[in-house]
């Protein structure tokens, strides 16, 4: 057997006890329990090991040692995209059609998942959200948990993930946290809990791309202002 289909086998092994960790709930076992049980040295299990630390699949915790994890996408998009987009700032623009796209695409599955304590604290939410606005104050931390609430109870992994990276990425723009006329935003949130609340789709929908439009509105002034201030610099 070559090097490299040792090397393969042995990756295999790993991944299957990765693929028990996550089913049964176990933790990984040691880096001295896995040389014993593989047949392997340790530094050609470390050298494997590190590959899938990168990957997001294990994190090292002080006194723990590697735990196992499912990976999550949003690290790896918020941090390479937030370099792309002081580059490419029009990126935006795209991230924010697909995170549209995604959240009008799961809407009548939120219509019909979210529960009542779901629908209290999404009220309250939007209670916050007015009671800012009304004092001329910004309440991104309360937006971001209303959507994220909407679809938690959607069950799928890819999405929350993705969500949590497209919020991450817009956080990063602090000019995009202040609508211009933010009681009109908060009565925006007000009318969207209400439409899906009653359950009426159609009303939901219309309320979503009003959201959207005022992100992307805000975003293309934004850019415009960068646009400028780059052209004064050069001047």
């Amino acid at each position: 057997m070559t090097g490299f289909q040792e090397k393969h086998q042995l990756k295999e092994h790993i991944i299957e006890i990765i693929v028990d960790c996550l089913t049964s709930g176990k933790s990984l076992p040691t880096e001295k329990e896995l040389v014993e049980k593989l047949g392997v040295s340790r530094s050609g299990l470390r050298e494997l090991l590190i590959g899938f630390e990168e990957s997001g699949i294990f994190v090292t915790t002080q006194g723990k040692g590697r735990e196992v994890r499912l990976p999550d996408v949003s690290y790896s998009i918020t941090g390479g995209w937030s370099i792309l987009l002081r580059a490419r700032p029009e990126t935006l623009f795209e991230l924010l059609n697909v995170r549209y796209t995604l959240e009008k695409g799961f809407l009548p599955s939120v219509i019909e998942s979210l529960t009542l304590e779901d629908l209290q604290i999404m009220r309250d939410l939007v209670d916050r959200m007015l009671a800012k606005a009304k004092s001329n104050e910004v309440f991104t931390e309360e937006d971001q948990l209303f959507h994220r609430m909407m679809y938690s109870r959607i069950n799928n992994i890819v999405l929350d993930q993705l969500l949590k990276a497209f919020w991450d990425l817009f956080e990063q723009m602090n000019h995009l946290q202040r609508s211009d006329n933010l009681l009109k935003a908060a009565e925006l949130h007000q009318q969207l809990y209400q439409a899906i609340f009653t359950k009426n789709k159609e009303e939901a929908e219309k309320l979503l791309e009003l959201q959207f439009e005022d992100v992307s509105r805000r975003m293309k002034i934004l850019l415009n202002n960068e646009l400028s201030s780059h052209s004064l610099k050069k001047t």
